[in-house]
This record gives structure tokens, sequence and C-alpha cells, in this order.
């Protein structure tokens, strides 16, 4: 699927449920994984006096409670009032999966679950992390796929509506769910987590507030990984519009060399103690849905588009690709489409088959001994059984100490 085959794609148009009352009930949050991202999100949805309900669910009941416990305690010492609660299920159950929506009855529903996180080959002995790393994100698909297509399916059994917003690599995962009406309605993170930086620069460039300058990025998961850590959208495109009291003043700046900044002036600490960027990034998209008001966000894989896109939500839930000014919708898909080849996957197809780049297939296939051309949905999970088992072999090789001559 080389865009979005449908144009309701960039929009959502079923609202939040409103409050029978007057004073706006709490809105149910579920958090679907007790991972990193995961914990931080829901700690700090806790942390708050609007209304909410908030779940935390995950496989272990131990990690669970005590995370649950936390956010209640540290909300409690600053003076809050949560409602929180935890449930237990693994996502392998969907039938279990789906009881545990459809008693909860989430008005979102934020996905935070992975087979492997992003970070998990930088802890490998470095000569072999640079050499998968060349690889990028796009071979490892199957691993983000697989529990964003199972928690899906058990929204849909549960026979609740929620707005599900995804945390595993959006950009690719939901365009290819979206061809059997499985996509997740919004991600977080990629593209949103490189807008503080950019907004930061314009304003101190201009001497004026952060508040004043609005950013409007469309970038794929492989432009908003290097622009931190180069400045540059290396050989993929990307759009960027810089707004100033309602006027796009773009053409005014000079981008490449604001850009060029990030890594320098505007660097910031990376990798697993990094997620706490990304965790605001999810927090960016969720307490506006929680809290039921409008707010300019940045999200990939919006209503199954590939790539991010900046995206207006409204008050009810709703909401709706905005691009920079003066782009169109076949743009911003070229954009992202250059984005999705060099982060290593080639086509996504009307049916959902992902074809690969066989340049980063070649390099999992060196390094791992595994060949994936290409992916039917159907074959996702046998896929990421594989590559779990060949990466647990590749980390015990290639850590092992060198045997003496």
């Amino acid at each position: 699927m080389n865009s979005p085959a449908n144009p309701a794609h960039f929009t959502h148009p079923a609202p939040l449920a409103p409050s029978a009352s007057c004073a706006r009930e709490a809105r149910r949050v579920m958090v679907l994984g007790a991972g990193d991202i995961g914990r931080q999100a829901f700690h700090a949805l806790a942390q708050s006096d609007p209304a909410r309900e908030l779940r935390l669910v995950g496989r272990d009941e131990e990690t669970v409670l005590r995370a649950t416990n936390l956010a209640r305690f540290c909300a409690i010492q600053r003076g809050h009032q949560p409602r929180v609660g935890h449930a237990l299920t693994d996502l392998r159950d969907v039938a279990r999966t789906a009881q545990v929506i459809s008693e909860f009855r989430p008005d979102i529903l934020f996905l935070a679950a992975s087979y492997q996180s992003w970070w998990v080959i930088s802890t490998l002995e470095q000569s072999a992390f640079q050499r998968l790393y060349a690889a990028n994100y796009g071979p490892w698909l199957p691993m983000h796929l697989v529990p964003a297509m199972k928690a899906m399916e058990a929204v849909r059994m549960s026979g609740v509506d929620p707005v599900v917003v995804n945390a595993a690599y959006p950009d690719a995962v939901h365009p290819a769910l979206a061809a059997v009406g499985l996509s997740p309605d919004l991600g977080i993170g990629n593209v949103a987590n490189n807008v503080p930086g950019i907004t930061a620069a314009v304003a101190d460039e201009l001497g004026r507030p952060s508040g004043d300058v609005e950013v409007r990025l469309v970038a794929h998961h492989y432009v908003s990984h290097r622009l931190s850590r180069t400045g540059n959208s290396g050989p993929a495109r990307m759009g960027l519009g810089i707004r100033v009291d309602g006027r796009d003043i773009t053409a005014e700046l000079d981008v490449p060399a604001l850009l060029n900044r990030l890594p320098e002036r505007y660097r910031r600490t990376g990798g697993l103690p990094g997620q706490v960027m990304t965790a605001a990034s999810a927090l960016s998209v969720l307490e506006p849905l929680a809290d039921g008001r409008a707010a300019l966000v940045h999200a990939p894989g919006a209503g199954g588009a590939v790539g991010g896109h900046p995206v207006a939500l409204a008050a009810d839930g709703s909401y709706e690709i905005v691009l920079p000014d003066g782009m169109t919708r076949e743009q911003a898909d070229a954009i992202s489409l250059s984005g999705q080849a060099w982060d290593g996957i080639s086509e996504i197809q009307e049916n959902g088959t992902v074809v690969f780049e066989p340049s980063a297939m070649a390099i999992m296939t060196e390094e791992l001994g595994y060949d994936c051309p290409e992916m039917k949905l159907s074959e996702a999970e046998d896929r990421a059984r594989e590559i779990a088992d060949r990466f647990a072999a590749y980390r015990e090789r290639t850590s092992a100490p060198a045997l003496a001559a």
C-alpha cells in the first residue's frame, strides 16, 4: 500500500461518548502493557486533578501491582486522589484480553506492548550492535506488529470502541493492519519526539517564548530517529512548517542551520534513559483525549497512515491530520514513503503484505541467519518467534569470550 487507500484514514469520525451529566464523568484510560513506557505514562496520568479512571494491565502480577501502587502513592503524596486499578492478561490470549477490556470499558486504550523494545539491540557488544543497527528498523516489524494485531483483535471481540493509541512502531504497524481493519487510531513518539527540540531552537533564534512557535513536521520513523542524532534527514525526505503569530515563517529561517543544532546545543539524553521523551510524547496525546480538550499534537500512523504527521485533536476525541501550509496529501505521502524505504520496508501492499528492502534484509541474514523478503500478516507471528530465537542465539554468540589460541 503506497499510500492510505481510503481518505477516511486521515480522520477519526467517531467521537468519545459525552457525559450524561453536566459534570463530565471520569474518562476511563487503560494502559495495556506494563513495560517502561506503559508504566511511565500510567504514573503521570495518575498525578492529575481532572477526573480519570485508570487501569494498568500486564502479564506479571507482582510488576503490575507494584507499579499501580507506586503511581497511586506518588499521586497521593502530591495531593491528588487517583482512581487506579490493575488487571492481568497475556496478549497472546486474545479472549482473556477481550474480557479485561470488556470489564473496564475504556474510553481510551494505550497500547504499550512489543515483543522486543527498540533499545534492546543497543545492549549487544558494540561491534555486533553497529552491524545489526545498519539494517534499520523495518525488518524488526513482526516484533511490534503481532502484539498490536492481537490487541486489536481483542478490542473487536470485546464489543468496546475506545480510541486506541499505540506506542510500537506505528509508522509501519498501522498501515499494515489497516489492510484488515485492525489499525489503531493514533501512534505516539517518533515524529513527535523531535518537535520540542525544533520548537526550542526556533524560539531561541527569534527571542520568543516557545509557546509562540507552532511546528508542523511530517516525517517517517527513519527521519525522526536521525534528526536528534545527526541534525538532518539523511537520504530520506521530511516536511517542516513553522508558524508564529498564525503566519508561516519557514522561508524566513535558515532551517538546515537550526536542525544542525539539535545534536549540538540542543542534544539530549538518549537510549533507555531518554525514554522519558517518548513517554512525554505519549502524554501529549493521551492527556487531551482523557481530559476532553482540543490540541495540536504530532502522531505517527494516524488512522493507518504511513509515517508521522501533525494531528488536530478535537474535544470530542475525533482527530484530523493537518499538514504544513501549502503541502498536499500527495506530497506528504511521498515524504513518508521515502523514509519507509530507508527504514528497510519497500512496500506495504493493500492486503497488508510487507515487502522488505533487500539491502536491509541482507544484513539480517548475514548477522542473524534470518531471511524474510516479504511477509503476509498471517505469517507475522511465526516470523516474530523466529527473530526472537535467532536474536537470542546471536546475543549469546557475540558476547561469548574469544577462545584462547
